[in-house]
């Protein structure tokens, strides 16, 4: 009994082995700030870091990839001082899930999180560079300058691109 049980262990082991080196993880983000001064009105700043965890097997194909969003806001008044609560913990957009409100603007009835798991499951099985690749079209609306063209995905996600596939770009240079 003893013996098997060793057997068992060393084989899981070696099989735990064997995955990892056939694999690479890396985390990338993207992060950007927006500041509105306050005037007549209150200002604010926002700031907008996408994330990607990408997984490549040896070939450098996408085995598992997530992507998510976190957008922090702070207001402040004429005079400097905050207002709201500053140190409440911002929760991503998967996070959020429904309570994003994505779904009320969208043209196509998605959330935010379930367009975000359409794009992952379009990106696996490819290579980075075959997803940087992608077609992309810009709506003219300022906001949305890297929406997906392709085929496949029109019908399922309908957010600017952009900086997901700069954040998947990092991510995959850690995973190398």
């Amino acid at each position: 009994m003893k013996k098997i049980l060793t057997v068992a262990v060393m084989t899981a082991l070696l099989l735990a082995i064997a995955t990892t080196a056939m694999a690479a993880t890396g985390l990338g983000s993207v992060t950007s700030v927006k500041l509105t001064p306050a005037g007549a009105s209150a200002g604010n700043v926002s700031v907008n870091t996408t994330m990607c965890a990408v997984t490549l097997d040896e070939a450098g194909k996408i085995v598992a990839v997530q992507f998510d969003v976190v957008q922090p806001k702070a207001a402040f008044d004429a005079t400097g001082a905050a207002s709201g609560d500053i140190n409440a913990a911002p929760q991503t957009k998967k996070e959020l899930k429904e309570g994003y409100g994505m779904v009320k603007a969208s043209a196509i009835g998605k959330e935010w999180f379930e367009q975000a798991a359409a794009l992952e499951a379009w990106c696996v099985g490819k290579t980075v560079e075959e997803v940087c690749a992608m077609k992309t079209f810009d709506r003219g609306d300022g906001s949305h300058t890297m929406v997906p063209d392709e085929a496949d995905l029109k019908a399922s996600v309908t957010v600017t691109v952009g900086d997901y596939l700069e954040a998947l770009k990092k991510a995959a240079a850690v995973a190398k």
